[in-house]
C-alpha cells in the first residue's frame, strides 16, 4: 500500500507530537516506497532519474543521527545547515531532530558576513556545509573576527565565530577541518539502527528572517508547529499523497521546508533538481528548468518573482520575428482575452472561440515546455503574486493557487482551493487558524502553526505578539464575504503624504510591474507631496523593442531618450487608472538586474526596498529638487 486515506493521514499527524516519529512510521509501514527523485548527470546530454526508498533513507538517518551524538550533540543544541535544496537537507535535518537537537537553515546564497551573524546569534557549534563555496566562507569566519550587529539585548560587537564540527555534503579543500557525509554513512562502526527518540527539546528549527529591516531575527518553530501546517496543508486538496512535487526552492525558507516534509513525511514523491555544479552553490536556472520539464511533476512550488521572469520568456518569444512567434503570440493573446471575458462573466464571441480552438495544441505546447507533460497546477507562496501575471498563466491553462504565510506562521495561514480559485486573493484560512483584522487594517493571526517568538529576542517577541496570543504580521489586508483574504500592503511601507493622503504602494507598484517593460517598481512619496517611481526595466524585452525600433542602448538604459518617451507612455497609462494624490509624477530609470548576487534580492527573491532607496538616495532627491511647482 503506497497511499494513505486523507482523513487518517490528517489523524496521525495530529496525534503526533515529534517530526521524527512520523518519519519513523513511514519507514515501518512503506519500507519501499520511494521518497525521493533527483536526476544524476551522466554527461551533458544525458540525466539519469534515481529514486531513493524509505529503507535507505532511514538507514542514512539513523547513521548520521548516531554520527552526531557521538560528536557529543544534545537536546537543545544548535547545528545549521548551510546548503542548496537537495535530498541532503533533509537527511541531515532528520538526523538533527533524532537527536532532540534544533536544525538552523542558512540560506546558501547569503555573504559569510551574514552566516556569521547567524551562527554567532543562534550558538551553532556544528554546521552542515554543502561544497567549497560554504566552506570558503566558513574558513573566512574562523580567521577573522565577525562585525555582529546590536539588537536591543546585545551591544554590537566583534566576535569570533566558532564551530566544533564541519560536515560536507560534498569533497572540499582542508582550509577547515571538515568530515564529508559519505565518510559517515560509509563508515560501518555507526549502526544503522533508529536511536532512540530524544524528546525534551520541543523547538525543531530556528529560521532566521531576511534582516531586510534591521538584523535578523530567529523565528522559532517547534515540531508541533510544522506538523500542524502538515495537516494543514493535507486537508487542501493541494498535495495528492499518490502524486509528486518538484522542489527546486531553497529549503532556508519555511514554505519550501513545508514541501520538505510532505515529501519526506508523507507518500508524496518529492522531486529534487540535480547537483549542476558540485563546487557550487549558485542556482543554475537553465539546469533547473530542465529538471522541471523532464521531471514533469503534479505540482510545482514557486515565487512570484520566478513567475514573473517565466512570462517574460514567454513575452520575449513572443516578440520575436518569424511566423513562429506570430503564432505563439496569437495564442497567447487569444487565451488571455477569453480568459478575461469569461472571467468578468461574459460570453467569447466566436472568432475568438474559434482562435481558442485552432491553437489550443500550442498552448499545451507551452504548458510541457514550461513545467513538463504531467503538470497539474503551482501553489505559490513566498510574496504577493500580481495579479496580470496569475491571469497570463491562468489563461494558458496554467492554474496558480496562490496562497500566504510567513516566517513566523511556521508557515502557511492561507491558500486558494481547488474550485474556488479567486485571483488576486491568497486564499480562506486553512484549519486551525484564526484571523483579525485590526483596526488599522493589518493582520493578525492565531493558531497551531503560530511560532512561539523570537530565539533571544524578548522586546521583539512582546512587539509582534500580543497577549491573546495573535502574531501581528505588518501586512495590510481585507477580507471578502467568503473569508477569502486579499493583501492590501505593508504597514510600515505606507505612504503618508505631506497633503496627508495615504496611499499604499504595493498596489501602484503591482499595476507598473504588470507592464512588459517593467520588471520591478519602487513607489516613494512618504512625507512628501507627490509620488515618484525607481523603474528596473526588463532587460530582453527593452533590447527586443530598441532593435525595432532601431534605438541604440550603447550609453545604457537611464538617458536614453526616446526609451524614456516609451516608459513615460506606460506610465501614463497607468496614471490614468489612478486618483490624482497616487499617480507617478516622476520616474528614474535603473540601469541594473535585481540578483541575489548584487544583494538587491534576498534568497527568496524579495526586493530589498530599504537598500535601493539608500542606493538611489540623489536619484530620490533629483526627482523632488522642484518638489514645490511639481506638486
Amino acid at each position: 500500500m503506497s497511499t494513505l486515506d486523507l482523513s487518517k493521514l490528517v489523524e496521525e499527524l495530529q496525534k503526533a507530537s515529534w517530526l521524527p516519529q512520523v518519519f519513523a512510521s513511514m519507514v515501518q509501514r512503506f519500507p519501499t516506497l520511494s521518497v525521493y527523485a533527483q536526476p544524476h548527470i551522466v554527461s551533458p546530454e544525458v540525466r539519469e532519474w534515481r529514486s531513493e526508498d524509505y529503507r535507505s533513507v532511514a538507514a542514512k538517518v539513523w547513521r548520521l543521527a548516531h554520527f552526531l551524538q557521538r560528536l557529543g550533540i544534545k537536546p537543545g543544541d544548535r547545528v545549521a545547515i548551510l546548503s542548496a535544496t537537495r535530498p541532503e537537507w533533509m537527511i541531515a535535518d532528520l538526523a538533527i531532530l533524532c537527536c532532540g537537537a534544533t536544525s538552523v537553515s542558512i540560506y546558501q546564497t547569503v555573504s559569510a558576513l551574514e552566516t556569521g551573524y547567524i551562527l554567532f546569534d543562534a550558538g551553532v557549534r556544528c554546521v552542515f556545509a554543502e561544497n567549497q563555496d560554504q566552506i570558503h566562507k566558513l574558513a573566512e569566519l574562523a580567521k577573522n573576527p565577525c562585525p555582529i550587529s546590536a539588537t536591543e539585548e546585545r551591544p554590537a560587537q566583534e566576535a569570533r565565530v566558532i564551530m566544533d564540527h564541519v560536515i560536507t555534503f560534498e569533497a572540499a579543500d582542508d582550509r577547515i577541518r571538515s568530515v564529508t557525509l559519505s565518510s559517515i554513512l560509509g563508515d560501518s562502526t555507526i549502526p544503522e539502527s533508529a536511536p532512540e527518540l530524544c524528546t525534551s527539546n520541543p523547538v525543531a528549527s530556528l529560521v532566521y528572517t531576511s534582516g531586510t529591516t534591521g538584523p535578523p531575527k530567529g523565528v522559532v518553530q517547534t515540531h508541533k508547529n510544522h506538523l500542524a501546517n502538515l495537516w494543514q496543508a493535507a486537508q487542501t486538496d493541494l498535495f495528492a499523497s499518490d502524486g509528486d512535487i518538484f522542489l527546486f526552492l531553497p529549503l532556508a525558507h519555511s514554505f519550501a521546508r513545508l514541501i520538505g516534509y510532505i515529501g519526506f513525511l508523507t507518500p508524496t514523491l518529492i522531486k529534487f533538481p540535480a547537483v549542476a555544479d558540485p563546487k557550487s552553490s549558485v542556482l543554475n536556472v537553465a539546469s533547473v528548468m530542465r529538471d522541471l520539464r523532464e521531471g514533469s511533476a503534479q505540482v510545482v512550488p514557486m515565487v512570484p518573482r520566478i513567475l514573473e521572469k517565466m512570462m517574460e520568456g514567454v513575452l520575449e518569444k513572443m516578440g520575436a520575428e518569424g511566423i513562429g512567434a506570430k503564432l505563439l503570440s496569437l495564442t497567447v493573446r487569444s487565451a488571455e482575452q477569453a480568459f478575461r471575458i469569461s472571467k468578468a462573466g461574459g460570453a467569447i464571441p466566436l472568432g475568438l472561440s474559434l482562435r481558442c480552438f485552432v491553437t489550443a495544441p500550442l498552448r499545451r505546447k507551452v504548458k510541457a515546455r514550461l513545467f513538463g507533460a504531467r503538470f497539474n497546477h503551482v501553489v505559490s507562496g513566498g510574496a504577493k503574486l500580481p495579479v496580470a501575471v496569475n491571469e497570463f498563466f491562468s489563461g494558458l491553462g496554467i492554474e496558480i493557487f496562490e496562497g500566504y504565510g510567513l516566517t513566523e506562521t511556521c508557515v502557511a495561514t492561507n491558500v486558494n482551493l481547488r474550485g474556488r480559485n479567486k485571483i488576486g486573493s491568497v486564499g480562506p484560512c486553512l484549519q486551525g487558524v484564526e484571523i483579525k483584522i485590526a483596526a488599522d487594517g493589518e493582520i493578525l493571526f492565531r493558531g497551531p502553526n503560530v511560532a512561539q517568538g523570537y530565539y533571544n529576542r524578548p522586546t521583539a517577541t512582546k512587539a509582534a505578539w500580543d497577549s491573546d496570543g495573535f502574531f501581528h504580521t505588518g501586512d495590510l489586508g481585507e477580507l471578502d464575504a467568503d473569508g477569502c483574504l486579499y493583501i492590501t500592503g505593508r504597514k510600515k511601507e505606507l505612504i503618508v503624504t505631506s497633503g496627508g493622503k495615504k496611499i499604499s504602494p504595493l498596489m501602484i507598484e503591482e499595476k507598473l510591474g504588470a507592464s512588459s517593460f517593467i520588471s520591478t517598481a519602487i513607489v516613494l512619496g512618504d512625507g512628501r507631496s507627490y509620488c515618484v517611481a525607481l523603474l528596473v526595466l526588463d532587460l530582453p524585452i527593452v533590447r527586443q523593442w530598441a532593435m525595432k525600433h532601431g534605438v541604440s542602448l550603447e550609453q545604457g538604459f537611464a538617458t536614453q531618450p526616446q526609451l524614456i518617451g516609451r516608459i513615460q507612455e506606460e506610465v501614463d497609462a497607468i496614471n490614468a487608472t489612478l486618483s490624482r494624490h497616487e499617480t507617478i509624477k516622476k520616474f528614474r530609470i535603473l540601469d541594473i538586474e535585481l540578483t541575489v548576487e548584487s544583494g538587491l534580492l534576498t534568497p527568496t527573491f524579495k526586493v530589498k526596498k530599504a537598500l535601493l532607496e539608500k542606493k538611489f538616495s540623489s536619484l530620490i532627491e533629483e526627482m523632488y529638487h522642484d518638489e514645490g511647482r511639481a506638486a
